[in-house]
């Protein structure tokens, strides 16, 4: 084994030349660096030349604004609410609306209590099924009547599903709606 004399360093090689050259430092140098830069750039490069798309819903939706028919004396303040608007008699697509809303109402677990149905309709339109809030049709203008609404606990439209909407979609897009809006409603 070599011992070196106390006071003096090796510093290259046998002739005197560096072990290693300054250019080779400074290539290393530059690789850490660019290392430790390459998450920020590969998020920019990310974000400008592969945009994120926009979230997926299955409804329609609407621009958030408020709802006439939520001043009514008689609405469920602070609930999430489905709304649906009846103009007579219940045909056979708004009996199988009502059908569909009670399942996706069902189907929401725990959250159900934190989920209302309403229907607008004229007065003296005939009975309603069990779970369902019958409200007057005079505050419905502009309302469509080929499927129901989606309305937030501040009384604002948010959502609106035709009644060919299936119902698992809308029942998953709901269960997450109501998971991420926990304190809301």
């Amino acid at each position: 084994m070599m011992s070196l004399p106390v006071g003096k360093v090796r510093s290259g090689t046998a002739d005197g030349t560096p072990r290693y050259s300054t250019r080779y430092a400074r290539i290393k140098l530059l690789l850490i660096a660019l290392f430790c830069a390459s998450p920020v750039l590969g998020s920019y490069l990310a974000y400008y030349l592969l945009p994120p798309a926009g979230g997926k819903s299955y409804g329609q939706l609407l621009t958030v604004e408020p709802l006439a028919a939520a001043r009514q004396p008689g609405w469920p303040k602070g609930k999430w609410v489905l709304l649906t608007v009846q103009d007579g008699r219940c045909s056979d697509s708004c009996k199988q609306r009502r059908f569909v809303l009670k399942q996706i109402h069902t189907a929401q677990g725990e959250a159900a209590e934190r989920l209302r149905r309403i229907e607008l309709r004229p007065v003296g339109a005939g009975p309603l099924p069990a779970g369902l809030l019958g409200l007057p049709l005079d505050a419905a203008t502009g309302l469509r009547r080929d499927g129901y609404y989606l309305v937030d606990p501040l009384g604002n439209q948010v959502m609106f599903y035709s009644d060919q909407a299936e119902p698992v979609p809308v029942i998953r897009e709901l269960t997450r709606l109501l998971k991420t809006n926990n304190g809301l409603g």
